[in-house]
């Protein structure tokens, strides 16, 4: 019987409908394949799961203590607040790794020619402007020579070092620069941020505080700037919008946005009005009230550089090494970080700072050892008399005076550290310094002892803080003169190769322990407080700036998605 007969008998007879004995078969088959589907959905179901993953969207908003008075990263140094944006918004050829050592970002990689004179570099062929220019050598060109003019805002010398530096187009995407000398540090001088030239070219380099760039710039980095917010002459806001053509991919978090203060009180005020989601920077005396608050996250890192008293080798009291090794000895160091510091620092034997790849891991710790300190002193002549409380030396006293900024902060901790001094019988009087320290007093080698923070932006290279011929003209404040020190840091300057140039670093760290040209005290920790809702944060060591905390912004996120997912 053919299909069209079965469906005629259907329909002329009213009784159970029936089927031809040919169509039973696939009928029995279908049922095999539904048993068996069901079968592989309940295997599947039993063996799929969900998981939760960023997605991309949202929103975060920092509160910064400002002021901001430029988005120009050639006008910015690092531990300014502005660099907090310009890292955002600008790439540099060159980076740094969680161990301080130079890797590309503009730059793809890099050659060094045999006498160590040549840098060639290579540049990546996919990076776009935030208006979708391509990225190529001229840019590099362009920011370069605006460098060598003194004519651009910005400090002093750096014209007078990149005015010796020759750079040279290869092609679209290759640039050399020519150095007069080796210089092993070279590749950490080329993390400032690239501009660019086809939105800059003709703009003399002394009207580019008043030029428009300045406080609405285009990049190259994560985030391109969408609005600036200025009332009474004062940038207020900074919204930022992610760069969706980013060459590392387009980051998670759709808008970033910075909101200034002026201090971390308004700040903190901000957060609990629900304002901002973050802090940029939690200082100790604060610290209570951060964790009072039970929805902030903290995140510290050691900052690179360290809090240290310089002393002045022109004096007849810091002349000798014993001195100085007394000095440093009766400083108990736990004990400031535990009282001023609320416990956010980390005592400090070497002057490079822990987790640079520089840095000597089995130097010996300095103890506190205020016996052993007078013991010292005593050997070399100074005692206190009979029925005094002071030490002298023959008819010298043990007086000096010790200058820091009157920041408030450094006030308290000189007078703890003036204190610690008494006890051995020496007279120290603290003087705070309003102003700038360095033009008052340090620059024209006029102090005793000063307190002072020393920030080491990118290489640890401490020639210009300890070389003999940075005594005038340099950093080399106290006046500190050794050959044996000079002719390794020489030599690490030359040396192209990291590991010769880390046992160099590791002799100067020794020496420095041995000859005590200054008193180190402790590595400040950056305390950073962001609101629950914000994942994805991970902060290592802070190399170079406190910018560096944003080194893996792309990956923040306040949105997830949900995706089934089959084990």
């Amino acid at each position: 019987m053919s299909r069209a007969g079965v469906t005629a008998a259907m329909a002329s007879r009213p009784r159970p409908p029936t089927l031809a004995p040919g169509l039973r078969l696939p009928l029995a088959l279908l049922s095999l394949l539904a048993v068996g589907l069901g079968l592989l959905m309940m295997s599947l179901a039993a063996r799929a799961g969900v998981e939760t993953v960023p997605a991309r969207g949202g929103q975060y908003v920092e509160a910064l203590v400002g002021p901001i008075t430029t988005l120009n990263p050639l006008q910015v140094q690092p531990g300014d607040p502005e660099a907090d944006l310009t890292r955002l918004i600008f790439n540099s050829l060159v980076r740094l790794d969680p161990q301080g050592l130079p890797v590309g970002d503009l730059a793809l990689r890099w050659e060094v020619s045999e006498d160590g004179r040549r840098y060639t570099f290579y540049l990546r062929p996919n990076v776009r402007w935030h208006d979708g220019v391509p990225f190529t050598a001229d840019d590099v060109l362009f920011t370069v020579r605006l460098l060598q003019s003194p004519d651009l805002p910005g400090p002093p010398g750096r014209a007078f070092l990149w005015q010796a530096i020759e750079v040279v187009p290869i092609n679209s995407l290759t640039v050399q620069f020519r150095l007069p000398e080796p210089l092993a540090v070279f590749p950490d001088l080329l993390t400032f941020g690239i501009l660019p030239a086809h939105r800059l070219q003709g703009v003399p380099p002394s009207q580019f505080s008043a030029h428009p760039f300045h406080l609405s710039p285009i990049g190259t980095g994560p985030y391109r700037v969408e609005r600036v917010y200025v009332e009474e002459g004062r940038i207020q806001r900074v919204r930022l919008a992610a760069h969706t053509g980013y060459f590392r991919g387009p980051p998670l978090l759709e808008q970033v946005e910075f909101r200034i203060f002026p201090d971390t009180r308004t700040a903190l005020m901000a957060y609990r009005a629900g304002e901002v989601q973050g802090i940029a920077r939690i200082f100790p005396t604060d610290l209570d009230q951060v964790r009072a608050l039970p929805t902030l996250n903290l995140f510290s890192a050691l900052l690179s550089g360290y809090e240290a008293i310089l002393l002045n080798h022109a004096s007849p009291l810091f002349r000798d090494r014993e001195v100085r090794q007394a000095l440093w000895l009766a400083l108990d160091r736990q004990h400031l970080i535990d009282r001023l510091l609320a416990g956010q620092g980390v005592v400090a034997h070497s002057p490079i700072p822990p987790r640079n790849w520089a840095f000597h891991p089995r130097l010996p710790p300095v103890p506190y050892d205020p016996e052993r300190a007078r013991a010292l002193l005593e050997a070399r002549g100074w005692t206190i008399p009979e029925g005094e409380t002071g030490r002298r030396k023959g008819d010298q006293v043990f007086r000096f005076r010790l200058v820091t900024s009157a920041d408030g902060f450094h006030e308290v901790l000189a007078q703890e550290i003036a204190r610690q001094w008494r006890a051995l019988g020496i007279a120290v009087e603290v003087e705070p310094l309003p102003g700038d320290l360095v033009a008052q007093a340090l620059a024209p080698h006029r102090f005793d002892a000063a307190l002072v923070e020393i920030m080491i932006p990118g290489d640890p290279d401490p020639y210009p803080f300890w070389h003999e011929t940075q005594v005038e003209g340099g950093q080399n404040y106290g006046g500190f003169r050794d050959r044996d020190i000079s002719e390794v840091l020489e030599e690490a300057r030359r040396v192209p190769d990291i590991a010769r140039r880390r046992d160099l670093y590791w002799r100067f760290q020794e020496l420095f322990q041995e000859k005590v040209p200054a008193l180190l005290l402790f590595y400040p920790v950056y305390t950073y407080a962001v609101d629950e809702r914000i994942s994805g944060i991970q902060i290592g060591a802070l190399l170079h700036t406190p910018a560096d905390r944003f080194d893996g912004i792309t990956e923040w996120y306040t949105m997830v998605r949900r995706r089934v997912i089959v084990r």
